[in-house]
C-alpha cells in the first residue's frame, strides 16, 4: 500500500472537514480539542460514506 493520499481524497477533506468548532462536539469532550474534533470528524465522514452508498444503492 502506498503512503500517499489520493487527490480525491484531499478534495473530499477540504470540502467535508470542518474548523474545529467545540458546539459541535459532546460535552464530555469541549476540554480536549483534538479528541472533540476528530470525533467530529470522523462522525462527518461515516454521514458521508452513508450517503455515497445510498446513492450507488439507488442506481441498482
Amino acid at each position: 500500500m502506498q503512503n500517499e493520499i489520493p487527490f480525491v481524497v484531499q478534495n473530499l477533506y477540504t470540502d467535508y472537514v470542518t474548523e474545529p468548532n467545540p458546539q459541535f462536539w459532546p460535552e464530555h469532550l469541549k476540554h480536549d480539542p483534538v479528541q472533540g474534533h476528530a470525533l467530529w470528524a470522523f462522525y462527518q465522514g461515516l454521514r458521508l460514506g452513508v450517503q455515497l452508498t445510498d446513492a450507488c444503492l439507488e442506481k441498482l
